[in-house]
């Protein structure tokens, strides 16, 4: 049995920071994905826009699940983020 004394901080794992968590999170609407793989690569809105050749208020649209993603616009963000596109289909 370990003593609970025994494991330090340094023991422990963030669970934001393993892979799996991090596909997990990512999966909840296309929208949410698109906002959790910015952020993860630490991009704003206005440059994931320009990127993309649209606006901050159409990426903010998408995020927020008030407009769907294209197919065509799914492309995009896919070759970016080095995901597949479903994550944002």
């Amino acid at each position: 049995m370990i003593d609970k004394k025994q494991i330090s901080l340094d023991d422990m794992l963030n669970v934001e920071d393993m892979q799996w968590y991090k596909e997990e999170a990512a999966k909840d609407t296309p929208g949410r994905a698109l906002r959790f793989y910015r952020k993860l690569k630490g991009m704003t809105q206005p440059e994931l826009a320009k990127m993309l050749g649209t606006t901050k208020q159409f990426i903010s649209n998408l995020e927020n699940d008030r407009k769907p993603i294209s197919r065509m616009m799914a492309k995009k963000p896919s070759e970016i983020y080095n995901v597949s596109v479903s994550r944002f289909i």
